[in-house]
């Protein structure tokens, strides 16, 4: 029996061949999985980074926050280590320059977005007793300057402005201002008269009896409007 040597070698040369695309596929696959182990492992990494500073931060992280926990000096090695938490839904962007993280502090982010707010409406009425409940994902602050508005999936923070000698009336509680029961009262009738109209009724849904008369007196002697200071009486002699 005689064989054809060409025939032979073509064979073992396609054999090869085949073999090298093989071990080629082989390598780039190993690679190529070794990478997507490689990138989730440092993705969670970085969950478990940011997960160490939640008791600190209440979830709430800056653009610096990130940069300081990171260590990352490289930009753009920055931007993709964000972005693939916010493609993992382990951050979210709440607006520009600020992230919170799966479980955050409203009251935190408000404010941190405005140091000088101070958290009042119906927030505080309603940490008071003083109506029922308030919207948990919704908080209303009072600084001075021009109102802001932030807004991300079902959270809103909003900030209207005041002019400076308006800006009293606050403690801070967990690092966090909080307006008293008594100015939060004042600022809601306030900004009604401005327009600003709430989820309860201001005439028969405030329990005024709960208030701290004198302090009331106080406040109000500090508004220098008589439409307002007028308003503000009618609505105390009426209950």
């Amino acid at each position: 029996m005689k064989f054809d040597t060409d025939e032979c070698r073509g064979s073992q040369s396609e054999n090869s061949q085949v073999l090298s695309l093989g071990l080629r596929f082989f390598i780039l696959t190993f690679k190529l999985q070794n990478c997507i182990v490689s990138v989730i492992m440092n993705i969670i990494a970085d969950a478990q980074l940011l997960r160490s500073f939640d008791a600190e931060q209440r979830g709430v992280f800056s653009k610096a926050d990130l940069q300081t926990a990171f260590g990352e000096p490289h930009p753009a090695a920055f931007v993709r280590r964000v972005n693939k938490l916010l493609d993992q839904k382990i951050l979210r962007r709440f607006c520009r320059g600020w992230y919170v993280g799966e479980a955050f502090d409203l009251a935190t982010l408000s404010q941190r977005l405005a140091p000088n707010s101070y958290i009042s409406f119906g927030t505080v009425l309603a940490r008071n007793l003083l109506i029922g409940t308030s919207p948990d994902r919704q908080i209303v602050a009072v600084k001075t300057g021009r109102p802001r508005r932030y807004a991300c999936e079902s959270y809103i923070i909003e900030h209207v402005g005041v002019t400076e000698e308006l800006l009293f009336g606050f403690s801070r509680i967990n690092g966090i201002r909080y307006a008293d029961a008594e100015k939060a009262l004042l600022d809601t009738f306030y900004f009604h008269l401005r327009g600003r109209r709430y989820p309860f009724d201001i005439y028969s849904d405030i329990s005024l009896h709960m208030l701290d008369q004198e302090r009331l007196r106080d406040y109000l002697n500090c508004y220098r409007n008589p439409k307002f200071v007028t308003f503000v009486q009618g609505i105390l002699e009426a209950r």
